[in-house]
């Protein structure tokens, strides 16, 4: 059986460099924009959230 893929061509995905908090003991990130304390802590693991760089995919 054959499948047909009508949107086209495949598109590139765009990345961006985004400023994230990243928990220091699990694998736990949020963006920036989306925490609204100093100092977060993480949600799942209560550990100390760090502030560090992630280069991740724009939506289209």
């Amino acid at each position: 059986m054959a499948y047909h893929n009508s949107k086209g061509p495949a598109s590139e995905h765009v990345y961006q460099d985004t400023v994230i908090w990243q928990c220091t003991s699990c694998n736990c990130w949020s963006r920036k924009e989306y925490v609204s304390v100093a100092e977060p802590l993480c949600p799942l693991c209560k550990s100390k959230m760090v502030e560090e760089t992630k280069n991740i995919r724009l939506l289209d």
